[in-house]
């Protein structure tokens, strides 16, 4: 069988209940291996693969900051590959999957497939969005699992559906997120806050920060400015005591789903 390794970054596990679920649909037909691309060996595992999936969460119409470095770092090992994009979302993006899919072909891979999936909000400090968990998400999810088959239907039939590649979509996702996002990322970047008198030096966000963000100095957590904005720490942290976007410290924090795939 053909070899697939799928590759996302996930913040707090969307991306990777989705690219879990989706290998979990098309392990009968590849020879499926799925990385966290934060792994060591991440980079060795793309280089011998023939198929590849990747999956990452949109952040204003664009990838994340992690995704964006493993391909350019890795340009070589994509060249002549098939590529399959995977974004996850909240609301909507216009051309997020498209966003990384054009730069992937740009290196000279070849994106047959690129799909956009719903997933539950995890921007835990601002108040307007709200948080959900446990059964509360389950209409979503079930919304989320049937496209997640529809997908990997027309992945082994070899029907190709490229999302957010047209003229419009671009047009969408570039004026109406991607534009003003980039022109102020690398600000948003040192916005990650720590309420000092409410952290108790657990040490958990310095143990989850996927770019290590993140150091303790006299028992305190303390933020270094390389955030990418993945809102792990903010969810995990057990005091509560750390923010974003948001103007105050969040009341209720999002729970990882789980997608009961193991690889």
């Amino acid at each position: 069988m053909r070899k697939l390794g799928a590759f996302y970054f996930s913040g707090t596990g969307n991306t990777r209940y989705v690219t879990e679920k989706l290998c979990g649909l098309l392990k009968n037909n590849f020879e499926v291996t799925v990385k966290d691309i934060c792994a060591p060996d991440a980079a060795d595992e793309l280089k011998s693969s023939e198929t590849v999936i990747l999956a990452f969460p949109v952040y204003g119409s664009a990838p994340p900051v992690p995704m964006r470095e493993f391909v350019f770092a890795n340009a070589q090992s994509l060249k002549g590959k098939q590529a399959i994009i995977v974004a996850t979302q909240y609301m909507f993006s216009g051309d997020g999957a498209a966003s990384l899919g054009r730069a992937v072909e740009k290196l000279g891979a070849k994106v047959t497939h690129a799909e956009h999936f719903r997933m539950p909000n995890n921007i835990s400090d601002c108040k307007i969005l709200a948080i959900k968990n446990g059964s509360e998400l389950s209409g979503m999810l079930e919304k989320t699992e049937r496209r997640i088959e529809r997908f990997a239907r027309k992945i082994c039939c070899g029907s190709p559906l490229k999302r957010g590649f047209n003229p419009i979509s671009r047009a969408v996702g570039f004026f109406s997120q991607r534009a003003l996002f980039r022109k102020g990322e690398k600000e948003k970047r040192i916005l990650l806050k720590v309420k000092k008198a409410a952290c108790v030096g657990c040490g958990a966000c310095v143990r989850a920060c996927p770019v290590k963000n993140i150091e303790l100095s006299n028992g305190i957590a303390v933020p270094l400015g390389k955030c990418v904005l993945c809102y792990r720490c903010v969810n995990l942290c057990p005091q509560k005591a750390i923010k974003l976007f948001g103007k105050s410290l969040p009341e209720k924090q999002y729970k990882e789903v789980d997608s009961t795939e193991k690889f």
